[in-house]
């Protein structure tokens, strides 16, 4: 029975029906077709069945079409997605960049070196990113202890304190044990050399 002479019309425009859809209980022309089941996903996986011969080669090309438009679809949520990740982090480091700088002006600080000092210690905060995650490290103490390491790794360490002090001043700005941040410094520390100069360090550790 060619499409043409069956009789039915299209659901949706009136037209010639050239397939029908057994989960839409609905018979369809080639164009309403591709719409409905271009739509998304699930829609597009409905078996349809053809109501004659004439419209076998239309209907590969319609269902093509939306199978391309499935893809396109799928590709534009998950590139929506990715955006969406990207901007959450940039979001969330701008926030820890805040708070490091808020610490550092608290532990006597300037402004201008607060600031230079949470931007280093976010910066390193982020080369061990994943070692952090994967070590369930609470963001705080990180934060804490990226700040700390920056402190001490530079030549001039604060505003005219023992090294002491300013543990001190981190550890009541951050409410983060001095003991934990020590340690978890330690560990990042580690964690930021290359492979090579960490087993050296470990080798001179051991034999002194």
């Amino acid at each position: 029975m060619e499409a043409g002479n069956c009789g039915v019309g299209c659901e949706l425009c009136g037209g010639a029906a050239a397939v029908h859809c057994a989960a839409d209980n609905a018979f369809l022309c080639l164009s309403c077709d591709a719409k409905v089941h271009g739509a998304n996903f699930l829609a597009s996986r409905h078996r349809r069945r053809r109501l004659g011969v004439v419209v076998e080669a239309e209907e590969e090309d319609t269902q093509s079409t939306a199978s391309s438009s499935c893809v396109s679809t799928a590709d534009s949520a998950s590139s929506t997605a990715a955006e969406a990740i990207r901007k959450g982090r940039k979001r969330r480091a701008a926030r820890a960049e805040a708070v490091l700088e808020v610490w550092a002006k608290r532990m006597g600080f300037s402004s201008y070196a607060a600031r230079r000092r949470a931007a280093a210690a976010a910066t390193a905060l982020r080369a061990v990113g994943q070692g952090v995650a994967s070590s369930r490290v609470p963001i705080r103490v990180a934060m804490a202890a990226a700040l700390w390491s920056e402190i001490t790794s530079s030549s001039r360490r604060g505003p005219g304190v023992g090294q002491a002090a300013l543990l001190r001043r981190l550890e009541a700005s951050s409410h983060v044990p001095a003991r934990l941040l020590l340690t978890v410094a330690s560990w990042m520390a580690r964690a930021s050399m290359p492979p090579a100069a960490a087993d050296t360090k470990e080798g001179w550790a051991e034999c002194s």
